[in-house]
């Protein structure tokens, strides 16, 4: 990955209460500390927004490259994770639920741990993660290309306005 990590969001325990107050029980019983959970689930996300939704997003909008230089003329990707609108509803949601499934999986993937429950709530967080991430990625509103609203909202020059194939046939579109 061409960006050192960070978080892709503003999202705390206090968020993952609020959307997903079971799991927030279940870690409490373990005294999970959620900010591990957190940074992996970051990391995950920038990899896949770096490497998949990137250069989508740089076929459909004006203005975005592909690549960019550095001083001594190393050629990397021009996605830059600084430009993330981290109090942004979308990316706070999608970073909470990657919490949440990261959380089960490393339960469910404890063969000395599975349990029924475990299992269904990874399910559960694995679609919720997939949905969000799907809506995320037709919205793309979540990047401030122009550098010009770092707190949001994006202009609508710097939506993906073509991230759905299917938007004339299906209108499968979020909004």
């Amino acid at each position: 990955m061409s960006v050192p990590f960070q978080r892709i969001s503003n999202a705390t325990s206090a968020t993952i209460t609020f959307y997903d107050p079971s799991a927030e029980r279940r870690a409490a019983q373990m005294e999970v500390n959620w900010d591990d959970y957190f940074n992996v689930g970051s990391q995950e996300i920038l990899y896949s927004l770096e490497f998949g939704w990137w250069p989508q997003y740089c076929d459909n909008v004006i203005g975005a490259n592909y690549y960019s230089n550095l001083p001594n003329g190393q050629l990397i990707s021009a996605f830059n994770p600084n430009l993330l609108i981290k109090s942004d509803q979308t990316l706070m949601r999608l970073d909470t639920f990657k919490a949440v499934e990261t959380f089960y999986s490393s339960l469910v993937s404890d063969t000395s741990n599975v349990n029924s429950v475990d299992a269904a709530n990874y399910a559960h967080a694995l679609e919720r993660y997939e949905k969000e991430l799907e809506k995320a990625l037709q919205l793309s509103n979540f990047y401030d290309l122009y550098q010009d609203s770092p707190d949001g909202p994006t202009t609508k020059l710097e939506e993906n306005w073509q991230a759905d194939p299917d938007y004339f046939t299906n209108n499968r579109r979020w909004f």
